[in-house]
């Protein structure tokens, strides 16, 4: 299987989880958000100048223009004085503020020389109360003007700071912002973890997700592939593409290489769709005209009877173990071409092998009367990996089908079930799909030519077409090297 096979399939993984994504998406987002806010407190930016000056004036020009140069560099030195961890703290005493360590409220004080001047401005970061951090702003420019006073005293000139701004709040940081670029942030590393699990989740499937690994894997082509029925009510185009997907399959069977009537059903593990494989062929051949016989062979877990809404009286283990006769096994269908043997049956089973009832000359005998009465026999068998009852059937009949589920039948037990049919030297028909993509292979695309010629279920000239053609494309396929396995 290419590359880009596999990056559809894992797409197609992707875009069938996306559903859990957005569940968890829709959790963690609000969570994250409301956890943010009440974690990021409301931030004040408060600003304040001070203008560092001497206390006597230049009586000269040059005199002015020293002391002006002066005064620029007992501003820069007075920066240190402002931002330091002493006059921080006794900012915060005169404010009554005890919970904050002056060494690191320091780092929310920054005090920078404007344009070169000796005017300096202060900017403090407070969180959460604002008349607090104003009266702290306060506070600050009054102990900084008495650090610079002191330090300054015994210089000629001597300088002072005089508080031009005491402190104003020129930005407000809301925690909502923060708060929805943490959630953002949380929602982007779940995607993040959501695609890669994928990508370890698909490189450890073992299941068969394409026809490519379906005919890859076995050498045996995929002869239909039936999409999945959309739960919604009046999902009409869903039933149609399902109908077609049916016609497709009864094709391959009319125009087999050898002219099969016995057809087993069978597949490799439980639910992988093979009993509604076994009715919805049944039907479509029976659509045709043709006298159609389907028999439950799965005597364990029996539901043919419920899926027909029919109640029977006998079943295919009474038939066999001379309880009733084949008339009385029979049931009729809403379908005038399509009748049942169910499993349903009046005896305990539990004590029977029913693998021994399916081998023996009693059913052989049973399939030569029917296949004298019937156009085209069809039998449901149980699942290869929980009993050998289906390897007794697919001895006795002209040919077998294997039902496989997109995403749920495991490599291995493909693997087993077509060794299961070598060892018996079965014919294979080919390996019908369910749960299929609505856009795989070349069958699927004459599907949707089909369904958009002709979107009413009964049979017409189209129909007939079809399945003309598709006879041509058998018998060409099993002329091919691989093309068929016997």
């Amino acid at each position: 299987m290419n590359s880009n096979t596999n990056i559809a399939e894992y797409l197609k993984l992707c875009a069938k989880r996306m559903s859990v994504l957005t569940l968890i998406i829709a959790f963690v987002f609000p969570v994250v958000l409301i956890a943010a806010k009440i974690m990021t407190p409301v931030q004040y930016t408060l600003t304040g100048t001070i203008r560092i000056q001497s206390d006597v004036m230049g009586e000269s020009i040059a005199d002015q223009y020293n002391i002006s140069e002066l005064s620029r560099s007992a501003a820069l030195t007075s920066i240190s004085l402002i931002d330091n961890s002493d006059t921080v703290r006794k900012a915060l005493s005169d404010s009554k503020i005890k919970n904050e360590n002056p060494a690191d409220f320091q780092k929310r004080v920054t005090v920078t020389q404007i344009n070169n001047s000796n005017v300096l401005q202060v900017v403090v970061i407070f969180d959460s109360d604002q008349i607090l951090g104003e009266t702290f702003m306060s506070n600050l420019m009054k102990e900084s003007d008495i650090v610079i006073k002191e330090t300054f005293a015994m210089s000629n000139p001597s300088f002072s700071g005089a508080v031009e701004d005491a402190g104003r709040v020129t930005d407000v940081n809301s925690p909502w912002l923060i708060s929805f670029g943490a959630a953002l942030a949380a929602v982007g590393i779940t995607a993040a973890a959501f695609f890669i699990y994928n990508i370890f989740s698909f490189a450890a499937d073992r299941t068969l997700r394409s026809s490519s690994k379906f005919e890859t894997l076995t050498r045996i082509p995929v002869i239909a592939a039936i999409p999945p029925v959309a739960r919604m009510i009046g999902t009409e185009r869903s039933v149609n593409q399902v109908s077609n997907a049916y016609r497709v399959l009864r094709s391959a069977i009319k125009y087999s290489r050898r002219g099969v009537r016995t057809i087993a059903v069978c597949s490799p593990s439980p639910r992988d769709g093979r009993t509604s494989v076994a009715i919805g062929l049944a039907q479509s051949l029976a659509d045709t005209n043709a006298m159609v016989l389907l028999i439950e062979a799965d005597m364990h877990r029996p539901n043919i009877s419920r899926e027909l809404r029919f109640d029977p009286v006998f079943g295919l283990g009474d038939l066999l173990l001379g309880k009733a006769n084949l008339a009385a096994t029979i049931n009729k269908t809403s379908n005038r071409n399509l009748y049942v043997i169910t499993a349903v049956n009046n005896v305990n089973m539990n004590s029977i092998d029913v693998c021994d009832l399916l081998d023996s000359d009693v059913f052989t005998e049973l399939l030569k009367a029917v296949e004298s009465q019937f156009d085209y026999v069809i039998i449901d068998t149980p699942a290869i990996e929980l009993l050998p009852d289906a390897a007794a059937v697919a001895g006795k009949v002209d040919g077998c089908l294997i039902v496989a589920q997109y995403g749920h039948t495991r490599t291995d037990m493909m693997k087993y079930a077509i060794d299961v049919f070598d060892s018996l030297d079965s014919e294979v028909i080919g390996i019908v799909t369910t749960n299929s993509p609505r856009r795989t292979g070349a069958f699927g695309s004459v599907s949707r030519y089909y369904r958009s010629r002709n979107s009413h279920s009964g049979d017409s000239i189209v129909t007939t077409l079809l399945d003309n053609f598709f006879g041509v494309v058998n018998m060409i396929r099993s002329k091919l090297p691989g093309g068929k396995k016997n």
